[in-house]
């Protein structure tokens, strides 16, 4: 038994150094490539097999913690969504407050600054809320405007801590106005529903262009001049009409209001 497995020893080896010598002669070249295209996609296979194990068994004994950190990710997402909003409010409202600032400079109006913190939801009328009153100075037909002295309404009720501000474009709106032309024209600026702003008793024989701009008379006693209004959209001057009309743009949106400042003197 022991001679057998001796000459079985001998022979292992004598193949051994057999193949290793084919190998470094290059003989066994075809066969080994053979054999690795059939051994190295099997091995791929046992390795994505392996790992989608691990990560199944990972997932069904860490299933509670993967759920955790999830519900971390999430919180911590909508963190990041409320503090960019957040500092894209803030950044809106200094930017706004920068231009009534220089306004004011440039003017020696006393004023109140305000939120806008309501709106009226009435299709006739077009009036927000802000949230300042009385308390403030704040008096019925005091001019209320936005960025540069644009002029977006007049406040129409007052109480002790807040206060409605109609706009230009309500239909009960009326404003009297210069146009900023050769002829200086005078007429009243009027709301129309919320849906048209216009400029009504022109002198028929002054001339009125597109692009004219539209500021406040000061011919009322709570109304300073200079208040940008708008511009002139459309000049509508017809020979049976005993004055002309102009259809105006306002100078600001009037939807998107959210700081505001009342004039409370000049």
């Amino acid at each position: 038994m022991l001679q057998f497995r001796g000459k079985n020893y001998i022979a292992l080896g004598f193949i051994l150094i057999l193949l290793v010598g084919l190998h470094y002669l290059g003989w066994l070249t075809f066969l080994e490539r053979s054999i690795q295209s059939v051994i190295i996609p099997i091995s791929g296979k046992i390795t994505h097999w392996r790992i989608f194990s691990q990560d199944s068994y990972d997932y069904y004994t860490n299933k509670q913690g993967i759920l955790d950190n999830y519900s971390k990710c999430m919180t911590k997402n909508q963190n990041l969504e409320v503090a960019n909003t957040t500092l894209t409010n803030l950044e809106q409202e200094n930017a706004e407050l920068r231009k009534q600032l220089n306004f004011f400079n440039r003017r020696e109006f006393t004023h109140v600054t305000a939120e806008v913190v309501g709106r009226n939801t009435d299709s006739l009328e077009k009036m927000i809320i802000i949230n300042i009153g009385e308390d403030k100075g704040v008096q019925i037909g005091q001019p209320v405007i936005v960025g540069d002295g644009l002029l977006v309404g007049t406040v129409a009720k007052t109480e002790p801590h807040i206060a409605m501000v109609r706009l230009i474009n309500d239909n009960q709106s009326k404003i009297g106005a210069t146009i900023l032309n050769r002829d200086n024209s005078l007429g009243v600026v009027e709301g129309g529903y919320g849906l048209s702003i216009r400029m009504n008793f022109i002198p028929r024989n002054e001339t009125v262009l597109i692009g004219d701009k539209i500021i406040t008379s000061g011919l009322e006693g709570t109304m300073p001049r200079g208040l940008l209004i708008g511009e002139v959209a459309v000049a509508e001057n017809e020979a049976y009409q005993p004055f002309q009309q102009a259809v105006l743009t306002s100078a600001t949106d009037l939807s998107k209001l959210f700081i505001v400042s009342v004039l409370t003197s000049h």
